[in-house]
């Protein structure tokens, strides 16, 4: 997807990892952890990890995620 077409990115989140489905991980500061979730299949569901866990993981996933971002509306 084009850059230009691409969401913003929602306050708080502090890092964003596309997956190959082109839906997103977004990574949220959350005092010392940092929240994840998949906007294609769920995958994190806002669960708490420290940083460095939470960017690996992230990674990974988004390296498997071939599902597109649910619709919002």
């Amino acid at each position: 997807m084009p850059a230009s077409t691409r969401a913003a990115w929602p306050e708080g989140v502090v890092a964003r990892y596309e997956t190959a489905g082109g839906a997103d991980v977004d990574l949220a500061a959350d005092g010392e952890c940092v929240r994840l979730l998949c906007s294609g299949c769920g995958f994190g569901d806002g669960d708490a990890y420290y940083p460095p866990a939470a960017h690996r993981l992230a990674d990974k996933h988004a390296a498997k995620c071939r599902r597109g971002a649910r619709p919002t509306a």
